[in-house]
């Protein structure tokens, strides 16, 4: 597992500056439910970015495999 496929993607590079913004609407918060939220809400946005970089090589292979079918 290379680590650098994921620093260069254009996803999980904008998805890890966003936590940037959620800090600055988080900072003067009240610590509550709703600050929790938003840090969810950004924490999944992440990990679907990062998730979407580990399944390009199996949507590639898959693709080629369909490819192979239909010939």
């Amino acid at each position: 597992m290379s680590i650098g496929k994921y620093v260069t993607n254009p996803g999980v590079i904008g998805a890890a500056a966003g936590a940037v913004g959620t800090a600055r609407r988080t900072q003067h918060m009240r610590k509550d439910w709703r600050r929790f939220l938003i840090w969810g809400v950004w924490l999944a946005g992440f990990a679907l970015a990062v998730a979407t970089v580990a399944m390009q090589e199996q949507d590639i292979e898959f693709e080629h495999e369909l490819k192979a079918t239909k010939k």
